[in-house]
């Protein structure tokens, strides 16, 4: 390992101090030879004298021995080295605080776990100026690029230490979910004296449920807060990941092990692409094996219909102690086997033990662990088990789903999604084609203006429901029914229709007798009691859509009074 050159210089003047403080010693003991009563213990005391640069003991300095000559110069260098590197040390870890207290459009983010660090990494890969805190003394990466402040992040001084009130981003990464919702209430307390937009803080909640709750509460919110704040869970980003990368391609069975939150988020999201596919022959058969799993999966069905609307779910209430796999896997080969227990070792040991899921093909299992450093080595470096790692995946949550741009796709973006998604699917029952119809695409390839347009229809959710004595919920009881009464589905149809003209007045849409996206012209440009019926019926059928809009993104309506 190269040495840096302000290590070999401090190397350098210790051993310049040892060689000073024996030299020093010996030179003495010469000098004033075997004179009484000077004893060992005196000897001692000047040389260290040597070091603060008091040579009272030496006498006449003419006639010193060479040792000692060499110690009263060099033991004096020492001092003005070890003063100059603590000043420059005190001054840099000042400069330090100074720039990250006065920082700009930074990204700051909160702990030193597993979570952070990976975003962290994701982070500097994309150049972005970054400030972290975390309750250690120094930066967990050793990177001067990293500023890094030691504290509680909870604390408002702590925060400002940080440069928050002129942040662009903050992230509260820490492991206990309450503390990470305490920070990113205490940066909403901040007020900004940086860029005019809002401060965007993202908190990381463990448990999805508790997470849904937090969001559906952030979208209740009666109008838009100086503080942009939403929560995310990472099993639920990692899905969406995993998915994208290994996507499911045909009809050939899934096999699920372990069905603990990753497994949950991952089975839903299967079923949500299946139910988005144009042509399904049949529902896909899904295989799932946990301790609990036929409760498990009935709850999540109940909260998620459409499961059992793509999937066809077969359940074994088996405990991974108790495999191998024998009589539980389908009879055609699975294209995919995902092993997601939340113990990293129960997991592997299941891949490594369940030999008939080796021969299901090239990238078919994969296994969820935490953090990938720990296998990289034994699947790659070493080339351990070489002969099975065409089969064998390691898919690292933290590291897959730590990633700032999933991040950052807020309850907002999720319900837009979930809008053109409700869009598609309604459409496809009445034949739509894209050749008829452009918006008739995946939300990736939707135009940009497009997907501006479903977001301020999810923003505006919020607000519609409340004006009915409504509020937004996670799904968590789908027996509570609700129905929007005749005239509830009127007054938010008109609020509806008024949002979407402003929407389109403020993009430089004109009346005209004919919709025409490149003049920007619309005959339904005008008030509710100006337009047609049939603009009118189109209002309501988004308004008596959103019970199951809401419902397939996990949320569903609550009446208050």
């Amino acid at each position: 390992m190269p040495f840096s050159a302000t290590s070999v210089v401090r190397a350098t003047f210790i051993t310049l101090g040892l060689l000073a403080l024996v030299t020093g010693y010996f030179g003495l003991s010469d000098y004033w030879g075997n004179r009484s009563p000077i004893t060992p213990l005196d000897l001692f005391y000047w040389d260290l004298q040597l070091f603060v640069i008091d040579s009272g003991a030496l006498g006449d300095p003419e006639k010193l021995p060479a040792m000692l000559e060499f110690a009263r110069f060099a033991a004096p260098g020492v001092t003005v080295y070890t003063l100059v590197e603590g000043a420059r040390l005190l001054l840099a870890s000042e400069l330090l605080r100074i720039r990250a207290r006065e920082s700009r459009d930074h990204v700051v983010v909160c702990g030193s776990g597993a979570v952070a660090i990976a975003l962290v990494e994701k982070l500097r890969r994309s150049n972005e100026r970054i400030v972290m805190i975390s309750q250690t003394p120094t930066t967990p990466l050793g990177d001067n690029r990293v500023l890094h402040v030691s504290g509680d992040a909870r604390s408002p001084s702590t925060l400002r230490a940080a440069g928050v009130p002129r942040a662009s981003v903050l992230y509260a990464c820490e492991a206990d979910s309450s503390a990470n919702t305490a920070i990113a209430l205490a940066a909403h307390s901040l007020p900004r004296s940086g860029p005019r937009h809002p401060l965007s803080a993202y908190a990381h909640i463990s448990d999805p449920d508790l997470c849904a709750a937090l969001r559906a509460r952030r979208l209740s919110l009666a109008g838009r807060p100086p503080l942009r704040l939403d929560f995310f869970n990472l099993d639920e980003l990692a899905a969406r990941v995993l998915l994208e990368r290994h996507p499911i391609v045909n009809d050939r069975p899934i096999v699920v092990l372990g069905l603990d939150a990753f497994g949950r988020s991952l089975l839903t999201e299967i079923a949500r692409r299946r139910r988005l596919q144009p042509a399904r022959p049949r529902r896909l058969p899904v295989t799932v094996i946990d301790t609990d799993a036929r409760q498990a999966v009935a709850s999540l069905c109940r909260r998620f219909e459409f499961i059992t609307e793509a999937c066809a779910v077969t359940t074994h209430d088996v405990a991974p102690d108790d495999l191998p796999l024998t009589d539980l896997l389908p009879g055609e080969t699975p294209q995919r086997v995902f092993v997601c227990y939340a113990d990293q070792d129960v997991a592997l040991k299941v891949a490594l033990t369940s030999l008939r899921l080796w021969g299901c093909g090239p990238g078919s299992l994969v296994v969820r662990v935490d953090q990938a450093a720990t296998f990289s080595s034994a699947f790659d470096d070493v080339r351990l088990l070489e002969s099975l790692s065409g089969a064998l995946r390691i898919f690292a949550i933290n590291e897959e789903a730590g990633d700032p741009r999933l991040i950052t796709e807020d309850i907002v973006e999720t319900l837009a999604r979930a809008i053109h998604d409700n869009y598609l699917i309604v459409n496809a029952t009445r034949n739509t084609t894209e050749s008829v119809n452009t918006s008739m695409v995946p939300w990736e390839l939707l135009p940009p203006r497009l997907k501006a347009a479903n977001r301020a229809q999810a923003e505006d959710i919020g607000r519609k429901l409340a004006s009915i004595g409504c509020a937004l919920a996670p799904r968590v009881e789908p027996d509570l029914a609700f129905a929007f009464k005749d005239h509830e589905i009127e007054s938010l149809s008109q609020m509806e229709h008024e949002r979407w003209l402003k929407d389109l007045i403020k993009n430089g849409w004109t009346w005209g007798p004919l919709k025409d996206p490149i003049a920007m012209h619309h005959p339904d440009l005008d008030s509710w009691d100006r337009i047609s019926p049939e603009a009118k019926e189109k209002d309501r059928d988004t308004v008596r859509s959103l019970p199951g809009i809401l419902s397939s993104a996990g949320f569903q309506i609550v009446r208050i009074s």
